[in-house]
């Protein structure tokens, strides 16, 4: 089997495991649906902390679920490796035993060899996935605790600044002030949660494998080997103990000193002809690096191993047009794989907003997502041998429902971007001094004084007229200004204006004015100024 071939093979079981680790972000997202509810930073997180055994009974239960649809696209990829690894050689055992250079035939159905050899890959690979089961449910909760943390001190941190206090009112209680810092924080940690993931693998030099990385790694290699132990079994069924290994330029060292060889299964060592009538020598098997992690047949070897037939061996090297074509495929489907990859991790975004509430959120991460299915359509367009695979782009979950949302906003976006303003919905000041409440202070540049909204009023006949989604950017260093004031990233700050009812502070008369702000979608409106009185209220 070629590398096309095995990564094929890979994608039933690989495909499982992405379904796991997407029901495990989302319960662990599920237990932080609390995160903007009116009590201080430190007190939720307690809260957070001692949801973790709970968690991990949920999600012992959602991988027992799993691991039946593993163990059953495992057991077929395995049986449909080996079935047509057998067939490829089937025809020249039988030629030989008919030309009297092989043994009696053994059938198939009835061979110990090859069902010895079935019973032992179904064991290892079954050995391989459970351990990817444990790592999973124990670096889910690892996933939990860092997410939970991470959110606590950057909320924390966000309440610290001086410019977050300034934009709420200064009655606003510490409860208060905790659950808008955990929104702004929340945002910004779903993001490197979910590029991150729930490793599936811990090293021996503590790199962490994602479920797609390992178990793809694993089922390739699982797949190269139960074909080539498959052929092996089978051959000693026809007494046929000879293999021969090819062979290709930039091998690996270990796997350069035994490719281009004949070996003997049996360990043996002597010489035979091949179908030329030449003299060629073959060496013991356990001389080679076989069985070493980075030797022959190895993890990532890209080796193969031929049945060797004294006085008629056949041809296993490829024309190197050939190899070089292939090679070129293999290459494209990888970069096809990345970019699928991150469509993948962009839905798995947008699901965790979702799951969160955080509407504003989730459409940012709807725009992000249709550049990125563009991105792809993109490039297997423009190459002509790829062909769109939706199956690899699917992330459990995803339904028609947060599709049709997704592309809703996506088109809201397109609107947006093709008009000189973005328009904006009312912004409520409310009335009340609980955890919802926020009030502004707005300056009139003129005269110096400070005003709030009225209690109770909107800002109105807001819009966005530069920056971010309009045809007219910022001016020149003020992005950069405000995110070293503020933070925020440059690229996100819009400039937007709006009709408010402010509260003179001297008379409590209530002005209209035309008001003029910054903001970014981390951390909301700043700078808030009166462009233009309107009269009184």
């Amino acid at each position: 089997m070629d590398m096309l071939e095995n990564q094929a093979a890979a994608e039933s079981v690989d495909a499982v495991f992405q379904d796991l680790e997407t029901l495990l972000m989302q319960n662990i997202i599920r237990h932080c649906q609390s995160y903007n509810q009116p009590i201080a930073t430190d007190e939720w997180l307690l809260q957070m902390l001692a949801q973790i055994g709970q968690l991990t009974q949920e999600n012992i239960q959602i991988i027992a679920q799993m691991t039946g649809l593993s163990q059953t696209a495992m057991e077929r990829m395995l049986n449909e490796t080996s079935e047509k690894a057998l067939k490829e050689v089937e025809p020249a055992l039988a030629y030989l035993t008919r030309e009297g250079l092989a043994g009696k035939p053994v059938v198939l159905r009835k061979s110990k060899n090859v069902q010895e050899t079935m019973s032992s890959m179904k064991r290892q690979t079954k050995s391989t996935l459970n351990l990817c089961n444990t790592t999973m449910l124990y670096k889910s909760k690892d996933a939990y605790k860092t997410l939970v943390n991470k959110v606590a001190a950057d909320a924390s941190e966000i309440a610290n600044k001086q410019s977050f206090l300034d934009r709420l009112n200064v009655h606003a209680t510490a409860a208060t002030i905790g659950a808008e810092s955990r929104q702004q924080a929340m945002r910004a940690c779903i993001k490197e949660f979910v590029d991150k993931g729930i490793p599936a693998f811990v090293d021996k030099r503590g790199r962490e494998w994602t479920p797609e990385a390992y178990v793809n790694m694993a089922m390739r290699n699982t797949a190269k080997n139960t074909a080539d132990e498959a052929q092996s079994a089978r051959c000693r069924d026809y007494g046929v103990h000879l293999i021969e290994i090819d062979s290709h330029s930039g091998a690996r060292p270990k796997c350069a000193k035994d490719q281009g060889k004949i070996y003997d299964l049996d360990n043996g060592s002597g010489y035979t002809t091949d179908a030329s009538g030449r003299k060629v020598r073959y060496y013991p098997w356990n001389s080679t690096s076989y069985g070493q992690p980075d030797g022959i047949l190895g993890i990532n070897c890209r080796h193969h191993k031929f049945p060797f037939f004294p006085g008629m061996s056949l041809q296993t090297y490829f024309p190197v047009e050939d190899q070089e074509a292939s090679d070129r495929l293999y290459k494209q489907t990888q970069v096809q794989r990345a970019l699928e990859r991150d469509v993948r991790k962009q839905k798995r975004e947008c699901m965790m907003y979702k799951e969160l509430g955080d509407d504003e959120a989730f459409e940012q991460a709807a725009v992000q997502l249709k550049a990125k299915e563009a991105k792809l359509r993109s490039y297997v367009g423009d190459n002509e041998q790829l062909h769109r695979r939706k199956d690899r782009e699917q992330v459990i979950g995803f339904d028609r429902k947060i599709s049709a949302e997704a592309v809703a906003a996506h088109k809201a976006y397109t609107k947006a971007q093709n008009t000189d303003t973005i328009p904006l919905k009312d912004t409520v000041i409310h009335r009340s001094v609980g955890a919802k409440f926020k009030n502004y202070k707005v300056v009139d540049k003129t005269t110096g004084m400070e005003y709030e909204f009225a209690a109770g009023s909107r800002i109105q006949n807001s819009e966005v007229f530069a920056g971010k989604g309009t045809k007219h950017p910022l001016h020149e260093g003020v992005a950069e200004g405000l995110t070293e004031q503020y933070g925020g990233k440059i690229s996100e700050w819009q400039h937007a204006k709006g009709h408010g009812t402010l509260i003179d502070p001297d008379t409590g008369e209530e002005l209209r004015a035309e008001v003029h702000w910054f903001q970014e979608k981390s951390v909301g409106k700043v700078k808030f100024k009166v462009k233009e009185w309107l009269g009184e209220g």
